[in-house]
Parts: structure tokens; C-alpha cells; sequence
């Protein structure tokens, strides 16, 4: 059931009648935060660019959450995807131009465990066990699921990280550090 009927998603009205009563996929990874890095990683993501967010919403993906543990220094993702083909979605974001050049920021910022190459903003693949942000298993999803998504961005309950209240865009990358 649609929470609330004359909720628009980029433009799109969702109704009871068009909201999926499919349950969406859930992803969750980790990496290492380089914690000299996190004043860069907070202002890239405390206003993710709108061109990335477009292109995980073209490619099916929702909820998307990154979560740090500053005492271990390791971030934790999960998102959902509510798509029906995965790979041609996922191709869609890694073939992405500005999703290239916001990885290219995001990149240097992050150690993940196991990766060998150039990075996923280069072409990069990780080699046979590679993968940038780890993935993890889920063990338990306790409660429903939802069935509709808004399109409100930023979400109005987010509080930016960032310690200087920077943020940045596609064009607005100054003092940033890029691969």
C-alpha cells in the first residue's frame, strides 16, 4: 500500500495502482575511511551531486546509506534496488561519465581490503576477488519492506557532517582530491 498517493518520483505520480508490491533487493558493503580524508568525504556526500543521484535513480537504486564507525575507521553502505535487470543497471552507473568523476573524488578517501588495479573510476575491476567496497552478508532483516519511494532531495532529515559545512557539485570540486 502506497503511503501516500500524490507522492510524485521524478516526476512520475505514484498511485496505489503503480506502487511495486515486489520486495526490492538490499546491498550492503564496507570499506576503510582514511581518516585524514573525512573532511573530503563529508563534503562530497552531504550534498551528493544531483547528476549521481539521477543515475542511481535511472538505475533502480533507493535507500542508499553510507554509516562510519570513526574508532575502526570503516564505512558500512546499504542500499536497495527495485529494478528487474541488475547488470544492465549497474553498467549504466559504472559507464556513467560524472558517476566516473564523483568516484574519482570518493576514491581517494576510501581503502578497501581487497583490490588490486586501477581504480573503478579508471576502468578498474579489482581483479578476480577485488571488490572496492567489500560485500557483506545480510543475516537478519527484521520488519516489512517498503513499497514506495519519495523523490524528495536531499532528504530534509539528513544533518551534514561535513566540520567546515562545505559541500560540492560537478562543478564545484576546489581543494577536493582526485585520482
Amino acid at each position: 500500500i502506497c503511503p501516500r498517493p500524490e507522492m510524485k518520483t521524478y516526476g512520475k505520480p505514484l498511485s496505489f495502482s503503480t506502487a511495486s508490491t515486489k520486495a526490492p533487493k538490499r546491498f550492503a558493503g564496507v570499506v576503510k575511511l582514511k581518516p585524514e580524508m573525512y573532511n573530503q568525504y563529508t563534503r562530497l556526500h552531504d550534498h551528493t551531486w544531483d547528476e549521481v543521484m539521477k543515475r542511481m535513480y535511472d538505475s533502480n537504486m533507493r535507500n542508499f546509506v553510507v554509516y562510519y564507525h570513526k574508532e575502526t575507521s570503516l564505512m558500512f553502505h546499504h542500499w536497495e534496488y527495485v529494478g528487474s535487470d541488475f547488470d544492465t543497471d549497474m553498467k549504466a552507473i559504472s559507464d556513467d561519465e560524472v558517476v566516473r568523476k564523483w568516484w574519482s573524488f570518493c576514491e581517494p578517501c576510501q581503502e578497501p581490503f581487497q583490490w588490486e588495479g586501477p581504480p573503478p573510476s579508471k576502468g578498474g575491476d579489482g581483479g578476480p576477488d577485488g571488490s572496492w567496497w567489500a560485500p557483506m552478508e545480510e543475516v537478519n532483516h527484521c520488519g516489512a519492506w517498503p513499497v514506495a519511494y519519495s523523490s524528495e532531495f536531499p532528504d530534509p532529515d539528513f544533518v551534514p557532517k561535513n566540520p567546515g559545512g562545505k559541500i560540492s557539485s560537478s562543478t564545484e570540486t576546489d581543494g577536493l582530491v582526485q585520482i
